[in-house]
């Protein structure tokens, strides 16, 4: 079987790149799923088919998606302005009105108008010559009146030798006898023939000063009837045509025509508060804000938004999302009114769409519950955060609920997504749409494009330095590297402009270059690599025991990737199998020490069927092999090592040595195929590195999985060593390839006798033949 290594022409990366410049579209690159979703989000009117996007989506990600939603909905139909106005018989529960866009800007002005109008008119009117004519006319009509019903009472009360007098403590009657009014001790010294008489003329008068009060109460009640009527018709003489002219403004809307009629029901009954105040006392002890009642609160203003609105609220937290009640100071004590009741981002979007993100929602107290309870009832209720929780119970304004009719666009991690969806039944019943972000997307050639022109206008917004055509090979080169896939680009943008950034300090000249990319990505890696640079210097210096010469029986260097947050790196692990008499099997020093994970331990079983299959066709096995990490003392997960482990068994069973300056990666199956890993340019790095820093570079590689040829992407150097044949990268297809690579001995085929004569699978199975008839003579014996 032919050795396959690769060459340069089968690594290197090319893109095709124009030098123009490229208007950058305002959407997602090659997210059709998302497009579809947002599509779908706009025509489906039903409230319960909101939408959850899976990914780490970049900030300008997510304003891109609003700005789609925009483009996607322009009708805005469903738009409105929203005021809070005074409950007139209920003040603690003020009330909503809605209204056309423009139209509650242009109510809070006339309600504006008409305090002022008010504040001058009425003075002008009660203070007016006709008003005070017309008021001293009734008054002196009834004070004549007052009087002539005085002097009938005096009249009688003389007829009747009574002296009447009126005061605070009421009507006080003292007789006249002789001419002479008498005293109470006077009195007592009467004959009682004369105090019976007196008595009798008191009780007929009683009658009369009775029938005089009923007669003045009578009176009063005309005369303040009279004034009430005149004022009355002055008022409505300066309310009435005003709120008529408000009304007709807005003969639309019944609310508005409601709310007028107590403006004006409580202007006619309190009409005085318009009038000049006396004996005010101090400045200082009055209301802050005079005429609050008449104020209208323009809590949502569209008077400027022409499309349908889309907010992204990235602080939702409870009184931005939900709205709040603001309070004042004052006078060591907080006060609050309708005209303080302030709009969440939930309103604005109303009529729209909001989009949040999933991790601010459910971090913030009380968000999550209070949005789902919003979207089900389709209403949104303003209220403390404390009395809705029953923290502190204290008396506030309870405002009418808002009308909610929008959607709502939730980012966030697709972990997050599962816990809602298993944990949570209103998730499933709100968010019917879900789709996911693309995180690698086709590197063609119309994409590569649009890709380069997002970089563009970047740079144009950021006022940065742009690259030039080597420097947007280099940013496309570290785009696919992230993506792991030659044939795919990075779709989080924010990765590659963080590398944009970062080389403006580098680029000596107007443009950035690829040797100004590239020296920004490197030192990227410099400032978290010290824990690689110390690995590899414990490697050098003989403390991690790395042989790279030669060759050696069941000892063949492993590939691993060790991880550190957005940091990895691959380095080489000595793997030793050695095999004896026995019938123990495989025995994995890892998995018999608990230092392998699930993954790790399924493989080693996989192996165990390989080699069970393939030399087991006309026998019993009966043998016994250990196998090692040296040196690992960590825990031990994934399948990539297989394909070294098999050939460490295999090895140490034929007695054939290994090639020590080559490293392999790959897991396989149970028929010995190679199947691809992860990790694949870090390995290949790492062994790269530690041989060139142990001087055994020359002739050193790594043997890798056919089928992982699209994740290679290489730094510069690993291509250079491989197009000067310095380091060499071989592709297998199955174990048998990594055979002949590793031993330079024909694999060998199974014949109807047997493997092909002094084939490496000829070696193995004499010797596993040996083993199972020294183990039947010694059963015999």
């Amino acid at each position: 079987m032919a050795v396959n290594e690769l060459s340069y022409d089968d690594i290197k990366l090319t893109f095709d790149i124009e030098e123009e410049s490229i208007e950058s579209e305002d959407s997602l690159i090659f997210q059709k799923r998302i497009e579809l979703a947002l599509k779908k989000l706009t025509e489906v009117s039903s409230y319960d088919h909101n939408l959850f996007i899976s990914g780490d989506l970049s900030r300008d990600d997510k304003f891109t998606i609003v700005n789609i939603l925009k483009n996607l909905s322009k009708n805005g139909d469903k738009l409105w302005d929203y005021c809070y106005v005074n409950n007139f018989k209920n003040p603690k529960q003020p009330k909503i009105i809605k209204l056309k866009p423009g139209d509650g800007k242009e109510f809070k002005r006339l309600m504006d108008d008409l305090v002022d109008y008010l504040v001058k008119s009425v003075p002008n009117v009660f203070e007016s010559k006709e008003y005070e004519e017309r008021i001293q006319t009734v008054i002196k009509h009834y004070d004549e009146q007052y009087k002539k019903l005085y002097d009938e009472l005096q009249k009688k009360a003389n007829e009747l030798e009574f002296v009447v007098k009126f005061s605070q403590m009421g009507v006080v009657i003292n007789p006249v006898v002789a001419g002479r009014v008498i005293t109470e001790r006077d009195f007592a010294n009467l004959s009682d023939e004369m105090k019976k008489e007196i008595e009798n003329r008191r009780k007929e008068l009683e009658k009369h000063i009775e029938e005089f009060l009923d007669k003045t109460r009578q009176l009063d009640k005309e005369k303040q009837d009279k004034l009430k009527k005149i004022n009355d018709e002055m008022s409505l003489f300066i309310v009435s045509p005003k709120i008529d002219e408000i009304k007709k403004r807005f003969s639309y809307n019944n609310d508005v025509s409601d709310y007028l009629d107590d403006v004006e029901d409580y202007t006619l009954k309190n009409i005085a508060i318009f009038l000049p105040q006396k004996n005010q006392g101090f400045p200082f002890f009055q209301v802050p804000n005079r005429y609050t009642e008449y104020r209208v609160n323009l809590f949502v203003d569209n008077s400027k938004t022409n499309n349908t609105p889309v907010i992204y609220d990235e602080n939702p937290t409870y009184y931005n999302l939900f709205g709040k009640l603001e309070k004042q100071a004052y006078f060591g004590a907080f006060i609050t009114d309708f005209t303080h009741i302030i709009a969440g981002s939930i309103h604005k979007a109303n009529g729209g769409y909001l989009v949040v993100d999933a991790i601010n929602l459910l971090i913030n107290p009380g968000v999550w519950d209070t949005l789902k309870k919003s979207l089900l009832s389709r209403k949104s209720i303003i209220e403390e955060f404390t009395e809705k929780y029953g923290i502190i119970a204290s008396e506030t304004l309870k405002p009418q609920p808002v009308e909610l009719d929008l959607k709502v666009v939730v980012i966030g991690d697709a972990f997050l997504y599962e816990l809602l969806y298993e944990y949570d039944n209103d998730f499933k019943k709100l968010f019917k749409i879900k789709t996911d972000f693309d995180y690698a997307i086709p590197k063609k050639e119309s994409i590569t494009t649009k890709y380069i022109a997002k970089i563009d206008e970047y740079c144009k917004k950021k006022q940065l330095k742009k690259p030039d055509i080597s420097g947007y090979e280099a940013l496309l080169k570290y785009s696919c590297r992230l993506a792991d896939d030659r044939k795919k680009l990075w779709a989080y943008m924010d990765d590659v402009f963080d590398i944009v950034k970062e080389a403006q300090v580098i680029a000596k000249s107007d443009k950035l270059s690829y040797s100004d990319i590239k020296l920004a990505i490197d030192e990227k890696k410099f400032l978290r690599d010290l824990i690689k640079e110390k690995l590899f210097e414990m490697i050098d210096d003989g403390q991690i025991i790395i042989d790279l010469k030669g060759k050696k029986i069941g000892e063949i260097n492993g590939l691993s990737v060790i991880q550190f947050g957005d940091f990895s790196f691959g380095r080489p692990n000595k793997i030793v199998a050695r095999t004896y008499i026995g019938k123990d099997g495989i025995v994995n020093i890892e998995r018999e020490s608990k230092l392998s994970g699930r993954i790790f331990d399924k493989a080693s079983h996989i192996i165990a069927g390989y080699i069970n299959s393939t030399y087991g066709y006309n026998k019993t096995l009966s043998f016994s092999a250990s196998l090692s990490f040296e040196q690992s003392y960590s825990m031990i997960e994934g399948d990539s090592a297989s394909v070294a482990e098999v050939l460490a068994i295999l090895s140490s069973l034929a007695g054939v040595g290994l090639k020590q300056n080559l490293a392999v990666t790959g897991s396989i199956n149970q028929n010995g195929v190679v199947q691809p890993i992860g990790g694949l340019n870090e390995k290949i790095e790492g062994f790269f590195e530690v041989c060139k820093l142990t001087g055994n570079l020359e002739g050193s590689g790594v043997v890798l999985p056919s089928k992982n040829l699209n994740n290679l992407i290489l730094n510069d150097e690993v291509e250079d060593a491989v197009k000067k044949g310095i380091f060499h990268l071989y592709a297998i297809d199955t174990i048998d390839d990594a055979i002949e690579i590793f031993t330079d001995i024909k694999a060998g085929k199974l014949l109807k006798k047997g493997f092909e004569k002094d084939s490496f699978h000829y070696l193995v199975d004499r010797r596993l033949k040996k083993i199972n008839e020294m183990i039947k003579a010694e059963n015999q014996g």
